[in-house]
């Protein structure tokens, strides 16, 4: 489904989409704290090919701290998780254009006035237990990589925020079972559109938190 731009949600890592295309691929980390990660995903000749912002999100057990913390010395998310024996999981909740600064443009070497951005939870679990959310995720890529349009394979594999559909009564392992399960939602789609509805104010609070961040490169 690459001609789709098929965005892989279960245990693919975006990091290996890149490096088909474009070689290894290395994590150049601007910012990690305790609140948000920002960092740039380049290729050997300097390119960025994704920004990413991270918003972190729960109390860390103390694997979980050894995982921050060799994610913050420029290990990539995703594979951390996995070199720790943890599955993966990416709860799309956003698609859209970005507009993209002079930094961005310099950065990502292209004079696109907009990008394709995605916001998305990172879940991983171990074995049976319960998945756990990293952080938010928004990863505007390069027109390169993705160009600066939303699909149809794009808005269908937009979901709700899993804080809203917990809310409804949808346990996290159902939500991970079922996006593990090609986005499965039937039965729930009156459930998921309510949540979709009743989150937008988030969502939104999601892209402005984005532009402040961006706009510190300005």
């Amino acid at each position: 489904m690459d001609n789709l731009e098929h965005f892989s949600k279960v245990d693919t890592l975006h990091t290996e989409h890149l490096e088909k295309k474009y070689g290894p691929i290395h994590a150049e980390v601007l910012h990690h704290d305790t609140e948000y990660r920002e960092a740039l995903l380049d290729d050997e000749s300097g390119i960025s090919r994704t920004y990413a912002l991270t918003f972190l999100a729960e109390q860390q057990s103390p694997e979980i701290a050894e995982i921050d913390k060799l994610i913050r010395e420029g290990g990539a998310i995703g594979k951390t998780f996995q070199d720790f024996g943890f599955r993966v999981r990416k709860n799309v909740i956003d698609v859209y254009l970005l507009e993209a600064n002079p930094w961005l443009q310099e950065k990502f070497k292209e004079k696109e006035g907009q990008v394709k951005a995605r916001l998305s939870e990172f879940l991983a679990a171990k074995d049976n237990g319960r998945p756990i959310v990293y952080g938010t995720v928004m990863e505007a890529y390069t027109p390169d990589f993705r160009p600066p349009e939303i699909n149809d394979v794009d808005r269908q594999q937009i979901s709700a925020p899993i804080a809203w559909m917990e809310h409804a009564g949808i346990d996290r392992s159902e939500i991970w079972r079922r996006i593990g399960n090609n986005d499965d939602w039937t039965g729930l789609e009156d459930i998921i559109a309510k949540a979709r509805a009743e989150s937008q104010d988030w969502t939104d609070y999601y892209r402005k938190l984005v532009d402040y961040y961006l706009g510190l490169h300005a």
